[in-house]
């Protein structure tokens, strides 16, 4: 088959009409080397912006196919052999010209740009932004989220550098993407994530609260697909990705206000502590550490979280310098 017969094969992939045995042939093509997927992706991507466009334009077909007929006579005309224009022949001459008004649609009315909105977050710890399609999203000190005034066409997509908590809108048809420095990308396949990942920095860092992402960073084809309570970690210098289950959320404490903890391991508990806080927190027990601590979400001072700790588990708290505390005794687990 010559590239005629597959671009006909396209034509009717577009318009519904192509049976399996084609469909199979033209997946074979495309599959076959990235030059023939690239061409594929180009006439979908103009044939898809040529039918969403809201406005009409009128176009002549019965005159671009004769255009069209003209042009392969000459072509023709100084071979010895001349041969009439079979059906074959038309086929593909209509798919050419039905392709043809597609660009001339997309190049007549593409030219209008979408409104890209900017927002930053600036010096403020957290700024809720919402997205013409319901999507809330708060934004964390010093990112910057940009997103079309409307979203059109076969994805819904934002560009991010920081890190944002995302509360996603579902919708099955037009499914949400999140672009991140290093040609990298979010897919949305459910609802409530964390993204992390500021331009220059070595590591971008998903977390998904609820639902499922895919996580494909630096022009990766297709990366992993997280769930809930799942973390990713990717490091731009070994472009390698380590993911692991939280036992907290309290990387998204910015968000919540405050740490909450669930069967946590008293170690973990100490470090999210120092994190929220800014503070240094001395265990001298070391049986302690591994005791499993639970509490309600609280943004309470660090020194009432302390006290109720010490009530606990039998600790004695001092605080030789500002910023530093210690915790010693115990009375082992609970």
């Amino acid at each position: 088959m010559q590239e005629n017969d597959y671009i006909l094969l396209l034509h009717k992939q577009f318009t519904g009409d192509i049976d399996a045995r084609e469909s199979q042939v033209l997946e074979a093509w495309v599959n076959e080397s990235p030059g023939h997927a690239e061409l594929a992706a180009q006439y979908l991507l103009i044939w898809n912006k040529s039918v969403d466009r809201p406005r009409e334009f009128a176009l002549d077909m019965d005159a671009e196919f004769r255009d069209l007929k003209q042009r392969i006579a000459r072509e023709d005309a100084p071979r010895a052999k001349t041969v009439s224009i079979g059906y074959r022949l038309l086929r593909i001459a209509a798919a050419l010209t039905l392709l043809l008004a597609a660009v001339w649609g997309y190049r007549q009315f593409i030219a209008a740009p979408v409104e890209t909105m900017v927002v930053s977050a600036g010096k403020l710890e957290k700024r809720q932004i919402d997205l013409p399609d319901g999507t809330r999203v708060w934004l964390r000190q010093n990112g910057t989220l940009e997103y079309p005034a409307t979203f059109s066409g076969n994805y819904r997509q934002v560009k991010l550098n920081g890190e944002a908590y995302f509360e996603v809108t579902h919708r099955a048809n037009q499914p949400f993407q999140v672009q991140i420095p290093g040609n990298g990308l979010v897919e949305v396949l459910g609802t409530e994530f964390d993204v992390k990942s500021f331009a220059g920095e070595p590591e971008a860092i998903v977390l998904v609260r609820s639902g499922k992402v895919r996580f494909s960073p630096d022009g990766m084809k297709k990366g992993p697909a997280l769930g809930a309570g799942e973390k990713a970690v990717y490091n731009r210098q070994s472009a390698k990705i380590n993911s692991s289950t939280v036992s907290t959320f309290n990387d998204l404490a910015w968000h919540s206000g405050g740490l909450e903890f669930v069967r946590t391991p008293l170690k973990e508990v100490v470090a999210d502590l120092e994190k929220y806080y800014l503070v240094k927190i001395d265990i001298r027990n070391p049986a302690l550490l591994t005791c499993k601590h639970t509490s309600p979400l609280t943004n309470q001072p660090v020194e009432q979280v302390l006290s109720a700790l010490s009530v606990s588990y039998g600790l004695t708290v001092s605080n030789p310098a500002p910023g530093h505390f210690i915790l010693s005794g115990g009375a082992g687990c609970k």
